[in-house]
Order: structure tokens, then sequence, then C-alpha cells
């Protein structure tokens, strides 16, 4: 099991420490993490070292959408998962999040581990490593066919 470094945005450092906290309990992976309480102060601390982030949407100076953007606009960080943590539930946020903010995946507060487990076992293996783009995209693959043989 390897140490996946993330990156957790939230203007709340009980919602930080909730999802950190979360993460741990399911031991999916071991996970190192750095902190920001807001869109541009994690665009400060970002850096080539970060594997994950989790990303509030409404929050000061930069929203998490902003942020999300922010970072795709840079090179080399489509492999980066991005999943958002927010109390937006509206499926035009949903979709606004995924399609224009560039977010992987989409979780709603107040959250529940084992929804948290759902979306990270989509971007890490059983052996606690995060997945390549291909890898992911087999296993999307593989879920969307049996899927369908279900009907």
């Amino acid at each position: 099991m390897s140490t996946i470094k993330a990156l957790v945005v939230d203007d709340s450092k009980i919602m930080r420490s909730a999802v950190k906290r979360t993460l741990n309990q399911l031991m999916v992976a071991e996970f190192e993490y750095i902190e920001a309480m807001d869109g541009q102060d994690a665009l400060e601390k970002f850096n080539d070292e970060i594997q994950m982030i989790f990303l509030d949407w409404n929050m000061p100076n930069m929203t998490g959408v902003e942020f999300s953007q922010a970072i795709r606009k840079k090179e080399n960080t489509e492999h980066i998962p991005i999943i958002m943590i927010t109390a937006e539930k509206s499926m035009g946020k949903v979709d606004t999040a995924l399609n224009e903010g560039g977010a992987n995946a989409y979780v709603t507060k107040p959250f529940t581990a084992d929804q948290v487990y759902k979306v990270l076992t989509r971007f890490i293996d059983k052996d606690g490593n995060l997945l390549t783009e291909t890898e992911e995209s087999e296993k999307k693959s593989f879920f969307k066919d049996m899927l369908k043989f279900k009907g």
C-alpha cells in the first residue's frame, strides 16, 4: 500500500477533519494530507506531489469549481481525481461540477462512510494504490457491462 498525497479543501476545519477521519477509518489506502481553507489557498498549496483532491464547493475567495477549473488548465493534472464533497445537491450543480468544473466524482454532505468508500474504490485498487487513468477506465467499462448484463 502506497501513501496517497491528498489535498483536502474546505473552509470548515470541522469538515476537513471529518473528511480525513472518514478516509482514515475506511482504510482503503494510506493518506498524507495537505489542508486548504479555500480554493485560493489550495491553488497556492497545490504541487506536483498531490495525487487526489477532496473539494468543497462553496468557499470564500475561490469556489471549488473555480479551483477545479484552474487545476484542469494546468499541464499533467487530468489524472488527479477531484472529488467534490459539498452541500450542493441539485442536478444542475452536479452537472456543473462534473462537466464544467472537471471534477471526477460528487458526494453530498452530510456524507456517509459508505458513500465515500464507493467513490474511493473507483480510484484506488484493493491494495490501496491509486489506479492509473487506463485502469480506472477499464473498471468503469467493466461495471457498465455488468449493469447491461443484469438489465
